[in-house]
């Protein structure tokens, strides 16, 4: 297997209100700005890095397909502008958004917010004839490795790593990315090789979050949920309404636990985790990029060390 055997599904079909007021009146929260780019730039850039060639973006509608190829699409005129004018910065942040000719992008309509594991199950049936294991990404879930680490592996993007690691596991069953929390019984769980909803009495702190590939036995399963939750048919695996991908996923378990239980790669003490998915996660990862990742950063940061005094002032006034 190699990452060409795998098809890259973001999911970006939600209305994002838990990041209103910064993604109302754009059709996703991942069209968000991320230090110099958006957020689904950085994303798409960590899938290319992992060797990605085939994605499908889960979206809401015809609109919300406009405006992410609206994102990826070249324009020459406006390059020539930046050429003309010598504004070779403006150039490059351009240049850096376009999407490699030999990278495969689909679009997949969700019309309903029916979950996880519904745009899976029906993703799958698109591609299955390919043969690729289905590789389901949380766009607003984040990881930046650092890149003055002193290992070779802390400087590698964890989406490249979770890719390598699963092919040279045999690109067989399933592998989550996870990272230690406070408050396990709050977040998808990966326990024992198993995936746990908020369990009441864990035993493991390791969150699942970002990245999770499947085996094809459970995007199989999970495409048969779907269909039969389209004609409104009785469905296991529903939680609020929605169809989870951890009743399919643990059942193909239960059923060959030697191959189908979850391999995971949890992420690194040096690497910087920011959560887009919230109000003040996401201003957190803004500020963040905008000093780490922003073309601008040596500026912003020179810029927030002459006036932190002031702020610092103004934020006790407030109390």
């Amino acid at each position: 297997m190699t990452p060409e055997n795998l098809e890259f599904v973001v999911l970006a079909a939600g209305k994002s209100t838990r990041n209103y007021p910064h993604s109302k009146g754009i059709p996703h929260k991942s069209l968000v700005p991320f230090g110099s780019r958006k957020v689904i730039d950085f994303v798409m850039n960590q899938i290319i890095l992992a060797g990605g060639k085939h994605i499908t973006i889960v979206v809401a509608d015809e609109a919300a397909i406009e405006a992410f190829r609206n994102c990826f699409s070249r324009e020459p005129e406006i390059e020539s502008k930046f050429e003309e004018k010598g504004n070779t910065t403006a150039l490059e942040l351009l240049q850096s958004l376009y999407i490699p000719d030999d990278v495969e992008i689909k679009y997949f309509i969700q019309e309903k917010p029916r979950g996880t594991g519904h745009a899976v199950g029906l993703v799958y049936n698109t591609i299955k004839d390919t043969g690729r294991n289905i590789v389901m990404i949380w766009p607003d879930d984040i990881v930046l490795a650092d890149k003055f680490a002193d290992s070779d592996e802390a400087k590698q993007p964890i989406y490249k790593r979770a890719v390598d690691t699963y092919i040279k596991n045999g690109g067989v069953g399933n592998l989550g990315i996870t990272r230690p929390v406070d408050n396990p019984s709050r977040w998808g769980i990966i326990q024992d090789g198993y995936f746990l909803e908020k369990p009441k009495n864990p035993v493991s702190n390791q969150a699942a979050f970002g990245l999770f590939i499947f085996d094809k036995e459970v995007s199989k399963k999970l495409y048969d949920s779907a269909i039969k939750m389209n004609e409104g048919k009785a469905v296991e695996g529903i939680v609020g309404g929605e169809l989870a991908f951890a009743d399919a996923l643990n059942k193909t378990i239960d059923e060959n636990p030697l191959k189908m239980k979850i391999q995971t790669i949890s992420i690194l003490p040096s690497d910087m985790y920011l959560d887009c998915g919230s109000i003040e996660g996401y201003e957190k990862a803004l500020i963040y990029t905008l000093l780490t990742e922003s073309k601008f950063k040596k500026n912003n940061f020179a810029f927030v060390e002459s006036i932190l005094d002031k702020i610092k002032i103004n934020i006790n006034k407030e109390g």
